[in-house]
């Protein structure tokens, strides 16, 4: 009993140790049974320098391979913005968590859903799904605005940030909605961060005739016909010019 205590004392100091390792392992048996599972996935290319990402057919890991369908992505730049407009239901929140999660999986070495995947040590930063919180008094507007503080002090302080956006301000009218996302973009731009934003803004868009060589467009469209919406969920070059939000809000019995 006394060799036990005096084993405790001397071993206590190794204990957080014991438990870190044993979390790399079991971290590193999760990739593994990971790639066993999907053969198909590609582990990335870690690069180093400015940020840089490229991915062909890129996929949500949590959506069955059977109705996935998997796009691109490719940013050259610490300065560039991809901005991605489209209809509802298009595509665009499902792209942005397809790219998140593929990048969280890159930088913990895990493999990733996609056919190839190249990208630079990045920390990854996204306001995407803001809730209310009713305990602390705190309304959906102003929980976006805590999360894009963080962003904006992060990239304010020259940090290597890669920013996923979803519907900037949307808790707000549309003015100010409108004018807060173009200032943030400006900012930025104006501090050479990397970031893909979707929005139903297409005003937005316009800002590729200002910053020509650090904005790019792409959208996800709809198909129309007879009232019913068919949807490809490609991304596709330029602006989306295919509107349906009237459509739905008719078939809820909405008197457009």
């Amino acid at each position: 009993m006394l060799d036990l205590e005096k084993w405790k004392l001397d071993q206590q100091k190794n204990i957080n140790i014991w438990f870190e390792t044993l979390g790399h392992i079991e971290a590193l048996n999760s990739f593994a049974i990971l790639h066993f599972n999907e053969p198909a996935w590609v582990f990335p290319d870690l690069i180093s320098g400015n940020f840089f990402i490229e991915a062909k057919e890129i996929g949500h890991p949590l959506i069955s391979k059977n109705t996935r369908v998997n796009n691109s992505v490719k940013i050259n730049d610490n300065e560039e913005i991809m901005l991605v407009t489209g209809s509802n239901m298009a595509g665009k929140s499902t792209y942005l968590r397809s790219i998140g999660v593929n990048v969280v999986l890159a930088m913990a070495g895990a493999p990733v859903c996609a056919k190839d995947f190249k990208v630079s040590h990045v920390q990854l930063i996204s306001s995407m799904r803001i809730t209310d919180n009713l305990a602390e008094s705190t309304s959906t507007f102003y929980a976006e605005l805590k999360k894009l503080k963080i962003i904006i002090e992060k990239v304010n302080k020259g940090e290597k940030v890669f920013i996923l956006l979803d519907e900037i301000l949307r808790g707000t009218n549309s003015l100010d909605r409108h004018t807060g996302s173009v200032a943030l973009i400006k900012q930025l731009i104006k501090h050479k961060a990397a970031a893909i934003i979707a929005t139903h803004d297409l005003e937005l868009a316009k800002l590729k005739d200002d910053y020509p060589e650090n904005i790019i467009n792409y959208h996800f469209d709809v198909q129309v016909s007879n009232d019913e919406l068919f949807f490809d969920y490609l991304l596709k070059p330029g602006v989306c010019t295919s509107l349906n939000a009237s459509i739905l809000m008719k078939k809820i019995g909405i008197e457009l």
